[in-house]
């Protein structure tokens, strides 16, 4: 199944643009009366006829809305973004195909990335969304602190870890939950400054591994997602 995203999905019609009136119609050469499947990324996913094609946008007769019920958990990936664009780029893609629901980009004191396009962030996201079938498209926040981080989970009811290794910290595949929203903070290139460290676990954060191996940002990002992922679905 090829999913196409709509900003308004409502019960009579729909329009592709962008992107993905690129996508449905210069590339798959999709025609009037063609049947295709539409979500808005807010869990509802429809069934649409294609009734007119105009030069840069299509209008859809929308046949069958379904909403999709919400994931049992919500998984918040808080990491520094690398200095790499496209390394950071692979985060989103692929943090999205994993199972992450939020994407919370922070700044530490090691970081060397000091700014983000959001806007570009958002559509790799929906991309990534769209190619792994997802109805509820994950978000990203504008980039924070880490002390915005700590508040955030503090007043969300958010089980947070921060990913360290230590030979004695706990496996987070070892983990039993005791809540439904998890947030993973995962550190930049040069790791969290002692500091970053200490403030995070007095608010709470555990300090868990992901592996036996000294693991690069994006790399981590991954295991942790997969891992914690992977809980909810034994």
């Amino acid at each position: 199944m090829i999913l196409f995203f709509v900003r308004d999905l409502d019960e009579n019609r729909a329009f592709l643009e962008e992107d993905e009136f690129r996508h449905c119609i210069k590339v798959l050469r999709k025609k009037e009366m063609d049947l295709i499947n539409v979500t808005d990324g807010r869990g509802r996913f429809a069934t649409a006829k294609i009734i007119h094609i105009a030069k840069s946008r299509a209008e859809l007769q929308i046949n069958e809305i379904e909403q999709k019920a919400a994931k049992e958990n919500t998984l918040y990936l808080a990491i520094a973004p690398p200095k790499s664009k496209s390394r950071w780029e692979f985060i989103l893609e692929k943090s999205v195909e994993c199972g992450v629901d939020v994407i919370l980009p922070f700044q530490s004191m090691h970081s060397e990335r000091v700014k983000i396009n959001v806007d570009r962030a958002k559509k790799i996201i929906r991309s990534a969304a769209l190619q792994s079938k997802r109805i509820v498209h994950p978000s990203i926040a504008n980039l924070c602190s880490l002390d915005a981080l700590i508040d955030f989970a503090k007043n969300n009811d958010i089980e947070s870890f921060i990913a360290h290794y230590q030979e004695d910290n706990t496996s987070l595949g070892n983990i039993a939950f005791n809540s439904k929203n998890q947030m993973l903070l995962i550190g930049p290139e040069g790791d969290f400054n002692p500091l970053e460290l200490e403030k995070a676990m007095q608010a709470g954060f555990l300090p868990v591994k992901l592996s036996r191996n000294r693991l690069r940002t994006e790399t981590a990002a991954m295991v942790a997602v997969t891992l914690i992922e992977s809980l909810y679905m034994t």
